[in-house]
């Protein structure tokens, strides 16, 4: 088992410090191409000095839209080298959401690739006039509000000029992730937070110098930055990434990259489970499986299977993306494990005193050590301060306890739906769908689905006299919404279900299928790529 040999406060003194070690040595590797620890160094210098040169640095925030490609790790070290605050966006977003989230991040300069131009081209008058870098020479000089240009011509071969030491306490990046009654917020992450997660996650994962970690997670998530990316470097190891989770192809892939640990999520966990047997499902090198939400009824056959090793762990953007982890000599089947040692957490009642052991309650956390945490919800005071209510963060979600301090994930408490690996706000989605002229109300719940997690249901109240269809409804969402968003079942009903106060009562829908409502997938000629992750 390895485990760094310094203390690191920030990423920049992290990757200075192993690029000296490890100069030639594969760092990331992708599809596309590899980068050297050394090639990694310079070349986020090289991004840090055009930034530079442009006036960006602290105070600056520089968004991106990028899939799993080089550029993007040298862009979110070179942002973090200028003092700068990196703010990954979600590559599916487009749309109302994508303008809010610009709009609320205010980026003086944003990046993108030939693939996510397009979504930003249509929301460029979100109010900011940024200057943009596209990947994708084609798009340079497209006649939008600010500067386009190209993505190579932002690096400066003259040098990064001095620039002060990061404090722990700085803020390092911007990482949206959905509410239950509100539009997404920015959750502001502190430069310690990314080395320090990584160290604890490496500690747990069984690493050896041979090791080679795996994921076709998106980089705009804290999964893959933290339990991947960075929990590679620090330990002097190589990273290697897909361009998205292709099930069919997922351990040829895994294969070529010679990989010893991937990443997997529920979602990815029982679709790989239902792939037809094949010779790949055994000849692979990869024996750690660092997962989340592995559902307990194929925990130990998906081990047998594939011949791993499942770590299971829990984890949020606010607090870390791993906050508990089993230990890798005592892991217990079913359990998301045992805090790490940075966090303190308990499962309380309603109103924060810790229940008995074996007792179902809200699990809340909050840090040993300092900025290893969320500094705040970016301009959000007020959700900020409830969420850290009693000097907890409540994270929203049910556990339970054993007797041996093991903790065991049941259900969220609020309304988000987890749909294969993002969080889907039911807000976005009934936002959405009541801009049809033909809708009343409508309300958005999650329902059991086969894969594991929940799909999204929508019960929808059409207007007195108005006519729409499912499969009209359907093509509208996908119009408006990112395609993890986009609801697998509509409902007709005659009314919406409310309390004395007009709110509707989530309770009575969510988790119901009734056999009356419509369902995509079954209108389409074709299973389509699970959203998010799956082809």
């Amino acid at each position: 088992m390895l485990a760094p040999d310094e203390e690191y406060q920030d990423i920049v003194g992290m990757l200075r410090a192993k690029a000296v070690r490890n100069r030639s040595k594969i760092a990331l590797r992708f599809l596309s191409g590899d980068l050297t620890y050394e090639e990694l160094d310079r070349g986020s210098d090289r991004v840090a000095a055009g930034l530079r040169e442009r006036g960006i640095g602290k105070g600056n925030r520089v968004a991106c839209l990028l899939g799993n490609r080089p550029e993007f790790p040298l862009l979110w070290f070179g942002v973090a080298k200028t003092g700068a605050v990196f703010v990954p966006l979600n590559t599916a977003l487009h749309g109302e959401l994508l303008r809010y989230e610009l709009a609320d991040c205010t980026p003086t300069a944003i990046v993108t690739d030939g693939d996510s131009f397009p979504a930003y081209e249509h929301v460029s008058d979100w109010g900011g006039a940024p200057s943009v870098w596209v990947i994708d020479g084609a798009y340079a000089g497209s006649p939008l509000a600010g500067d386009v240009e190209r993505f190579s011509a932002l690096a400066n071969s003259g040098g990064l000029p001095p620039t002060e030491p990061l404090r722990p306490s700085e803020p390092a990046s911007i990482l949206y992730t959905s509410g239950t009654t509100g539009r997404p917020k920015g959750v502001v992450l502190p430069h310690r937070r990314l080395v320090n997660t990584p160290k604890e996650v490496g500690a747990r994962a069984i690493l050896t110098p041979e090791s080679v970690l795996f994921t076709s997670l998106p980089l705009y998530h804290c999964n893959a930055q933290e339990k991947t990316t960075l929990v590679a470097l620090l330990n002097d190891l190589t990273a290697a990434f897909d361009d998205r989770f292709h099930a069919s192809s997922f351990w040829e892939t895994a294969s070529r990259f010679h990989a010893t640990h991937v990443a997997l999520l529920t979602t990815m966990i029982s679709v790989l489970y239902k792939q037809p047997a094949r010779p790949s499902d055994r000849t692979h090198a990869v024996r750690i499986a660092t997962a989340s939400g592995t559902p307990v009824g194929l925990w130990k056959e998906f081990e047998a299977r594939f011949g791993v090793r499942i770590i299971e762990s829990y984890g949020m953007t606010e607090c870390g993306c791993t906050t508990l982890m089993n230990p890798p000599n005592a892991i217990r089947v079913g359990s998301v494990g045992l805090p790490f040692g940075f966090v303190e957490a308990q499962v309380v009642d309603e109103h924060d005193r810790p229940v008995p052991p074996d007792t179902p309650g809200e699990l809340v956390v909050r840090p040993r050590v300092p900025f290893t945490m969320f500094l705040e919800y970016l301009g959000k005071p007020e959700t900020t301060v409830a969420a850290w209510r009693n000097l907890w963060f409540h994270t929203g979600d049910l556990l339970r306890q054993d007797l041996d301090g093991y903790f065991y994930f049941i259900d969220r408490k609020g309304d988000v739906i987890r749909r294969r690996g993002e969080n889907v706000a039911p807000f976005d989605v009934e936002s959405a769908l009541a801009q049809h002229p033909a809708v009343l109300e409508c309300v958005a719940v999650g329902v059991p689905s086969e894969l594991g997690e929940e799909d999204v249901k929508v019960f929808v109240q059409l207007k007195e006299g108005a006519g729409a269809t499912a499969e009209e409804l359907f093509r509208f969402a996908a119009s408006a919404l990112p395609f993890f968003m986009v609801p697998r079942y509509i409902e007709f009903v005659p009314t919406i279900p409310k309390t004395p106060n007009q709110k509707a009562q989530r309770f009575l829908l969510r988790g119901k299928i009734t056999g009356r409502e419509v369902d995509r997938e079954a209108l389409e000629s074709r299973a389509p790529p699970a959203p998010g992750f799956v082809q």
